[in-house]
């Protein structure tokens, strides 16, 4: 289905502009086209090279992935697609304006944490929304309830909560440059935190901790309890990627925050919330197939 390709398709791009904005903040390359937007340098087209060819190529992607958004949008709104899928779209498109405008304020105001963070959590939830867009495309009625999918759902929404809150944190760490606040075991004077960067730089590890905590807990409940193959697979596929997370924060730290473990860092978070959210819509979709197929039956026999 030409929609559900095509969300397919954004959500990929989607990913690779997130990561590439981290590589944009890691290599300190945000202000490449000056305090100027949508010109950089004062220019439609300016010399590419070194930090205006870094901040330039994100925009020329940003700029692609518009385009392809709205493309999706006009394509969702032409199709037979259910109501509910045409409402998700229209609210893709709010996102994009409030990140394009996010993205001009960030280079305008010259980079303050505070908005750079909420400029991450915009993109994740114009992901999340990509994401339940191509799974709810041409969906069939194929699958079964299975038992307490409600509390499933439930608790994939407490990862989701738990890892928004966990990368805001992380990315207002970084613009702050509060990186090395503390070690990769304890703070400068001892385990407890001090001074401000310190607590913050200590809430991101904790909340890291929780949520990574959870995610082991989950995947062995689900195995356990035998719930659905498809979600236990993503469950683990989530396991594997918090303990690559783990390590790679440490050595992000080892390494006095290099480039590529910092955005490999950001990728793995990005990856990680890519498959809750999409295990999450996956869960939805059971007791929604259900009540569909219950009303094709009592249409049926009544």
């Amino acid at each position: 289905m030409k929609v559900k390709r095509l969300a397919f398709l954004t959500i990929i791009l989607t990913y690779i502009l997130i990561v590439f904005g981290g590589y944009v903040a890691s290599s300190e390359s945000g202000m490449g086209c000056g305090p100027e937007w949508p010109l950089c340098n004062g220019l439609m087209i300016p010399v590419l090279e070194g930090d205006t060819l870094i901040e330039f190529a994100h925009r020329i992607v940003g700029a692609v992935l518009a385009i392809m958004t709205a493309v999706l949008y006009l394509s969702i709104q032409k199709s037979n697609q259910e109501r509910e899928l045409g409402g998700v779209s229209k609210a893709l498109m709010l996102l994009l304006i409030i990140q394009i405008l996010l993205g001009a304020a960030v280079v305008w105001l010259d980079l303050p944490a505070i908005i750079v963070s909420v400029h991450l959590l915009v993109a994740m939830a114009f992901l999340a929304l990509l994401i339940w867009i191509w799974r709810r495309a041409g969906e069939q009625t194929s699958r079964t309830k299975t038992r307490n999918d409600q509390s499933i759902r439930n608790k994939f929404k407490i990862l989701l909560v738990l890892l928004l809150l966990t990368l805001f944190l992380g990315a207002y760490i970084k613009h702050q440059t509060f990186g090395l606040a503390c070690s990769w075991l304890e703070c400068a004077y001892g385990i407890l935190p001090e001074t401000y960067p310190e607590m913050i730089q200590t809430g991101h590890r904790l909340l890291a901790g929780i949520l990574a905590f959870y995610i082991f807990i989950l995947t062995y409940i689900s195995i356990k309890s035998k719930w659905e193959a498809g979600l236990q697979n993503r469950l683990m596929a989530a396991s594997v990627l918090v303990l690559s997370q783990i390590i790679v924060g440490v050595l992000t730290i080892i390494s006095y925050i290099e480039i590529s473990w910092a955005v490999l860092h950001l990728a793995f978070g990005t990856a990680l919330f890519a498959i809750i959210c999409e295990a999450w819509v996956f869960a939805s979709s059971f007791g929604r197939i259900c009540r569909q197929g219950e009303k094709s039956n009592n249409h049926y026999y009544g």
